[in-house]
């Protein structure tokens, strides 16, 4: 499981190591302080995070409820509305990858016993969990580092996201009206054999709950070692399904982007803006995390402004348009794995990504 979990993660993790090998390379001097680039309360949060939303997803829960869903649904457009809200709801609570887990295995489930095409719905399911992730802290590891990283209470950070939340959400529901077909659906007969691991479910959501708690009322290092512990006990295995790369690689991160940051040229060139307006601040994160995707341009950004509600409107806009802008939505690409895909993705995402990075701007900055 941990080797299929490498190679498939491979693709994301392998630019950034090649970036910190380079680095260290160019500056040795500075390998003895990683340790200190490295924000541990934050990767602490992701990784009891990241173990209980793993054990959530694999009770297959949401699995059975979508399973129930779908026979009371007659047309494509009222399949897709019901998906990508789903999407939506699931990555507010579960990350936006793990809410990919559990929504496009089962698109691509249906897939066999429908003669629709759903292949376009795993897109507009991409777009759609970087959407609900922009809400809460938990939703996407860049959130929760702002989160962390400015000490924001819960409520707050969802109170300042709203707006934006909603703006993203409503033109999503009105770009999928009008993608999708009422075309009528011809659903067949299929497996509906998989299992409800009541017992995971019922334990993982207080401890999700204690997640959440724990950064509020700083004790996340015990709340840590209490999730690890009562998983590696009871259940084990959920430990062996997380997706550890992903903590190596934040890791990583933290130490790339520090460096970069203190790069003479690449300082000066941030620096000639006016970091003092958030109307810059936003643009600059829009669009850093087009060409470096979004967490890493929320690390960057953090190095030059304060203003964490800029930087978070903008990296989290910037989830949708070039695929690069969130690692989500290479995860969701990969699960159908065709290049026409590939095309596909930016013929919807980038009008999406255009229409809201402009009205966002005008509205809020």
């Amino acid at each position: 499981m941990v080797k299929s979990v490498l190679n498939k993660n491979n693709y994301i993790f392998l630019p950034f190591l090649i970036l910190l090998m380079f680095l260290a390379f160019i500056y040795p001097s500075q390998i003895k302080d990683y340790f200190e680039f490295i924000d541990w309360k934050t990767i602490t949060v992701l990784i009891s995070l990241l173990i209980t939303t793993t054990a959530i997803k694999e009770s297959s829960f949401f699995i059975k409820i979508t399973e129930r869903l779908i026979y009371k649904i007659d047309n494509e457009k009222k399949l897709a509305l019901t998906l990508i809200i789903l999407s939506s709801i699931l990555s507010m609570f579960f990350t936006n990858d793990i809410a990919l887990f559990i929504v496009v295995p089962l698109t691509l489930t249906f897939q066999t016993y429908l003669q629709n095409n759903l292949q376009k719905l795993v897109i507009f399911e991409a777009i759609s969990v970087n959407v609900g992730a922009a809400l809460t802290p938990i939703g996407s590891p860049q959130n929760l580092f702002l989160w962390h990283q400015w000490d924001i209470s819960f409520v707050s950070f969802v109170v300042k996201m709203l707006p934006l939340f909603f703006v993203l959400f409503i033109f999503l529901i009105l770009f999928s009206l009008i993608i999708f077909p009422s075309k009528k659906l011809s659903i067949k007969e299929f497996d509906r054999g998989t299992v409800l691991n009541k017992r995971l479910f019922y334990l993982s959501i207080p401890l999700l709950l204690l997640c959440v708690i724990s950064v509020e009322f700083s004790f996340s290092f015990f709340a840590l070692v209490v999730i690890f512990f009562i998983y590696l006990f009871f259940f084990k295995n959920i430990l062996l399904r997380v997706d550890w790369l992903l903590i190596l690689l934040f890791i990583i991160m933290f130490i790339d982007f520090h460096i970069v940051s203190q790069i003479p040229f690449v300082s000066s060139f941030i620096t000639q803006f006016d970091l003092q307006d958030p109307g810059s601040v936003f643009t600059l994160s829009l669009f850093s995390a087009q060409i470096i995707s979004n967490v890493p341009a929320s690390i960057f950004m953090s190095k030059f402004s304060n203003d964490w509600f800029a930087i978070a409107y903008g990296v989290n806009v910037s989830g949708n348009g070039f695929i690069i802008g969130s690692l989500a939505n290479i995860i969701a690409m990969r699960f159908v794995n065709t290049k026409k895909i590939w095309i596909d993705f930016h013929k919807y995402s980038i009008p999406y990504f255009a229409v809201t990075a402009v009205l966002v701007y005008i509205v809020f900055f």
